[in-house]
């Protein structure tokens, strides 16, 4: 396989359609520049995930999803590297004509791949790590440079907190969402409390996330419940990472925003409850997980029957800590 990726020319690389995902996979693309140095190497994958990633310079076109990556006429791709784990994905790959097709055997596709490699058992490899695997990349997946988020977003991400009046004032960023399912929702009381802590020890307090998230956020923003704002559903994704850039701390769920944070370099610290962070943890030396899992765990489900013991176990006592230490560290002063 490096064989091949040294001697191509056009590399496709079809990218996770989930932020956290695809930001697991910045490795992988980085490895990959160096592995196909002449190839062009296509990104194929949503729209705002390819203008994030841009900042990397690991890709040299961006076909944004549902396009083709392939138009009437073109050369077929020398390799494809198909990262989600999808039959539709493979088969588009197959369709693009791509002469070697790498990917992980799963959902039947095996046979559209001609290097379609078993994946381990979930959290027995980092994510990032079975990505670095199908390029023969082996070693333990290490954190790329801070991601630095498009311009437009830094400038949106600016104007807005100008226009709250929190410009040049320190900030927490809370996300206590997760689209996932409620066996990733630490429970929101207890994010309104951290929020009032953080807010006692001189942070502006800012819920984000999606559209999705917008009423947690909301709540956290209510009289009395701690946060300044809610921006969720409010904000791209560029302005959001250009937020979490500018950010003390990041606080979140077992969600893509945690992922956003530690690629923007933000200190985080990462909830998580059903899921395994051996499998899925944010990369970065930035980045602090609390989490207490019991017996049962990780079962990755979305919902529990049995009152999501692994989110009641972590107190709002240990997640104001990790986070005041997470900020000091950054700063370079005491917790």
């Amino acid at each position: 396989m490096s064989a091949s990726l040294a001697s191509a020319d056009r590399v496709l690389v079809r990218l996770p359609n989930w932020l956290g995902d695809a930001l697991m996979a910045r490795p992988f693309l980085h490895a990959l520049r160096r592995r196909a140095a002449r190839a062009r190497i296509t990104a194929w994958g949503p729209g705002p995930l390819l203008e994030l990633l841009a900042a990397d310079a690991t890709f040299d076109d961006a076909v944004t999803l549902p396009g083709s990556p392939r138009g009437v006429g073109e050369p077929a791709f020398d390799v494809a590297c198909v990262l989600p784990p999808s039959f539709s994905s493979a088969w588009r790959a197959l369709a693009c004509g791509a002469r070697t097709r790498l990917g992980f055997a799963s959902e039947g596709r095996s046979p559209l791949l001609t290097h379609a490699q078993r994946r381990p058992a979930r959290g027995e490899r980092h994510l990032a790590g079975e990505y670095l695997d199908l390029i023969g990349e082996h070693g333990a997946p290490e954190a790329p440079p801070a991601l630095v988020p498009p311009e437009a977003g830094r400038r949106a991400a600016a104007a807005r907190l100008a226009e709250a009046g929190f410009s040049d004032r320190r900030l927490a960023v809370l996300a206590p969402g997760a689209v996932y399912g409620a066996a990733k929702r630490w429970p929101l009381e207890r994010f309104a409390e951290l929020a009032r802590a953080l807010a006692r020890a001189g942070l502006v307090v800012l819920a984000c996330g999606g559209a999705d998230e917008r009423g947690a956020c909301d709540a956290l923003a209510a009289p009395g419940a701690g946060a300044a704002a809610s921006f969720a559903g409010r904000t791209g994704l560029a302005e959001q990472a250009a937020l979490c850039a500018a950010a003390d701390v990041v606080v979140s769920n077992d969600s893509g925003m945690a992922h956003l944070a530690a690629a923007v370099g933000a200190p985080t610290v990462a909830i998580f409850g059903s899921t395994s962070s051996a499998w899925t943890a944010p990369l970065g030396a930035r980045v602090r997980v609390v989490q207490h899992a019991p017996v049962c765990a990780p079962c990755f489900r979305r919902d529990c029957r049995i009152g999501y013991r692994c989110l009641t176990a972590v107190s709002v006592a240990e997640v104001a800590g990790a986070a005041l230490e997470m900020r000091a560290l950054a700063r370079g002063t005491p917790a």
